[in-house]
């Protein structure tokens, strides 16, 4: 293994996709080390060649490569796991639109299109048309805190 100098870039780790060596600059980013992802365009392009090329690199300064490189082999299923599922956010479609309450409920019944349309279709029956068909239900939410 050849030393670094400090304010030279190393490879910290290679991977096979894109999406794989973005995740891991997100978690060097998280635990305060910048990084950066060398190769990517190219591999996107020429993915055949993505082996040829050693994949897609992970690069950080070398005075962070020791650091990064035990983030980055370490297990933290265990930090997520104790995180309580009561403070993970909620998902913005559990939000309303309007006002951002968590207040939504489901909503179901006729709509008055359908209204209508069987108001019509029991009209064509009474002067001799087909039987009617039966009611579709819409589903939709409303929020509890400003109605809409």
């Amino acid at each position: 293994m050849t030393r670094q100098p400090r304010d030279e870039l190393a490879v910290v780790a290679s991977y096979r996709f894109p999406y794989e060596a973005s995740l891991a600059k997100a978690t060097l980013g998280a635990y305060g080390i910048e990084a950066w992802v060398l190769d990517e365009t190219q591999i996107r392009l020429r993915w055949y060649m993505g082996l040829a090329l050693g994949g897609v690199k992970v690069a950080v300064r070398g005075a962070d490569l020791e650091a990064s490189r035990e983030i980055l082999g370490g297990d933290h299923s265990a930090d997520l796991a104790s995180v309580p599922e009561s403070r993970l956010p909620p998902a913005p479609e559990d939000l309303c639109p309007h006002c951002g309450a968590e207040a939504l409920e489901r909503v179901t019944g006729r709509t008055t299109r359908d209204v209508l349309r069987r108001m019509g279709l029991l009209f064509l029956a009474l002067l001799g048309g087909g039987p009617t068909p039966g009611d579709s239900y819409a589903s939709a939410r409303r929020c509890r805190a400003c109605g809409k």
